[in-house]
């Protein structure tokens, strides 16, 4: 592959989405720049999927999505160092204002990506601490596994103890996400969520006996590892906050504005908002049994097959609310984390068959790293935009790989029982069900690489 010249990159996207005067935001994941555009119908989609390193261009999520796999935080970092443009990819404090803007084109989609966008920020600084405290649980269970003893140490209950605190305080770090993402004063989210998980609240809750705030009948719940109570009370913070900083005159303000912030949101989030989201997260797990009973061990296939298609229209972080709803919930996911896994297999095996059939070294050496990246990493972006679907024909091997893995997988068990990569490297959060796991990889590369093998041609381009 040739070298990329990441100067000249960083300056063709920059001068190809309008310059740094028409970027509100910009941010990144593992494999994409994302960028809140002012308008864009300024950005020259064509002309930046030409520029050398660029894999593909996405609009989702209100995102204008650049993919650039390995070369992506070293062209951030030069936009970053060379434009005067806003990191923090944060929706705009004034709500209502940002909403209005858009009134022209308000429709289902509009509010649909909206909540997805907002569902995306909120959860991401809590899905990264989350992802570190099961990998920890992974690394726990595997000296559990090999040396026994080890799990009566104190060494090892301290471990367990940080592995397990994000889980349990949920409300909490989710309180926190949402909070940045309003640019509201997260230390009120997040008082708010902790008394939900005070531990007096928690035994009066389980006491059984009935109580009332205000006269009215509280519901009798707990929420530890509860994922929606803590959004929910974050945004009527964020409310909240604004309007009484806004109506309380200048002295008064520090005062009582935090003090009515509390005697209005707490009452509403314990008789209202705290039980809403109980109910919210049951109706998803309840949708998730729903599609398990109809689809059997099939769901992780389907979701297998359709996920690089969610990756395309941006909205593949659409699962990961009911996928932790899942795991609080019933204590394993059996659906989402092994159709994710087998996906990603699946992208490495389509790209390893194209590696086997092209005869040009540069495509041969992409697709090999695509791969590898996707068997080991979980990092599906750069086999999806650089080999899969620019060749067209290695995505029937993609989605048939996915469906019939998953499939495997699902008829025999496979249930993740805590968060992971979606690589071969997580496979060890499936513990007792390894052995379904390991059988929907082995099927799912086996089909996606013979499937591939058999249509692709070798051309590079098709």
């Amino acid at each position: 592959m040739a070298n990329i010249n990441y100067e000249e990159l960083a300056a063709g996207i920059m001068e190809h989405i309008g310059g740094a005067e028409n970027v509100k935001t910009v941010t990144h994941c593992v494999t994409r720049l994302r960028f809140y555009l002012k308008d864009r119908n300024a950005a020259e989609d064509d002309k930046i999927k030409r520029l050398p390193g660029v894999l593909g261009v996405v609009y989702g999520n209100g995102q204008y999505q650049i993919i650039l796999g390995e070369h992506l935080f070293t062209v951030f970092d030069r936009i970053v160092k060379n434009y005067p443009v806003e990191t923090e990819a944060l929706i705009d404090e004034n709500l209502d204002k940002d909403l209005s803007a858009g009134q022209k084109n308000k429709n289902v989609k509009y509010y649909f990506e909206k909540a997805i966008t907002f569902m995306g920020q909120a959860l991401t600084p809590f899905i990264t601490v989350v992802y570190g405290a099961g990998m920890l649980r992974v690394v726990l269970s595997l000296a559990g596994y090999f040396v026994p003893a080890v799990t009566e140490s104190s060494t090892y209950q301290l471990f367990n103890f940080m592995a397990l605190t994000p889980f349990y305080f949920m409300p909490i770090l989710v309180a926190y996400g949402t909070s940045r993402v309003l640019k509201s004063n997260p230390a009120f989210a997040i008082a708010m969520a902790a008394a939900l998980v005070y531990p007096d609240f928690n035994a009066m809750m389980a006491a059984g006996e009935p109580v009332t705030m205000l006269g009215l009948a509280v519901h009798l719940g707990t929420y530890g590892n509860s994922l929606l109570p803590g959004i929910f009370l974050a945004i009527l913070c964020a409310y909240l906050e604004k309007f009484f900083y806004g109506v309380i005159p200048g002295m008064l303000k520090s005062v009582f504005a935090p003090l009515c912030v509390f005697l209005v949101g707490f009452p509403a989030t314990v008789l209202v908002l705290g039980p809403a989201g109980s109910i919210v997260g049951s109706w998803i797990v309840a949708g998730i049994v729903w599609l398990q009973s109809h689809a059997g061990g099939f769901a992780p296939g389907i979701i297998a097959a359709t996920h690089p298609f969610l990756v395309m229209t941006g909205v593949n972080m659409l699962m990961v609310g009911p996928m932790t709803e899942l795991l609080a919930r019933v204590g394993f996911d059996n659906v989402f984390r092994p159709g994710w896994i087998l996906h990603n297999i699946s992208e490495g095996g389509a790209c390893m068959a194209v590696a086997l059939r092209t005869k040009d070294k540069d495509l041969r050496t992409a697709a090999v790293s695509a791969g590898v990246g996707a068997f080991v990493s979980g990092v599906s972006e750069p086999a999806l935009y650089g080999i899969n679907l620019r060749l067209k024909k290695p995505m029937a091997g993609l989605v048939l790989g996915g469906f019939a893995g998953g499939a495997v997988a699902g008829i025999m068990g496979a249930k993740a029982y805590t968060m992971g990569y979606s690589s071969v490297l997580g496979v060890v959060i499936f513990e007792d069900t390894l052995t379904a796991i390991a059988a929907g990889i082995a099927v799912s590369f086996a089909v996606s690489f013979l499937v591939t093998l058999v249509l692709y041609d070798g051309k590079e381009r098709d």
